[in-house]
């Protein structure tokens, strides 16, 4: 499905403190979905440092996938736990741990 290829290359890890990953990735959204969305449906895991909803270059609209930094491991791990396999916007979305780019 979104696994390798081109959609993993552009996952990039961020590292934490401990030098382990906090980002994860989520695919299969909408393309509805706004930032401030996504946002507050991941945001009761923990302490979110950044959002992104990747958008084609040219046309401006979602790619259908985005990127949750959370400021731990541990809050990453929560999200994907509780995200992983659920709907939002009526779209069965998932969630993992951001591989590092390269990678896949």
């Amino acid at each position: 499905m979104f696994r390798g290829g081109t959609l993993m290359r552009l996952a990039s890890r961020h590292l934490g403190s401990h030098g382990f990953s906090t980002e994860i990735f989520v695919s299969r959204l909408s393309f509805y979905t706004t930032e401030e969305e996504f946002k507050k449906v991941f945001s009761p895991f923990g302490a979110i440092e950044e959002v992104r909803l990747v958008r084609d270059n040219q046309t401006g609209r979602l790619k259908g996938f985005g990127f949750v930094r959370y400021s731990s491991q541990e809050e990453a791990q929560k999200a994907i736990k509780a995200m992983d396999g659920r709907i939002l916007r009526g779209r069965l979305i998932f969630a993992e741990m951001a591989k590092e780019h390269g990678t896949g």
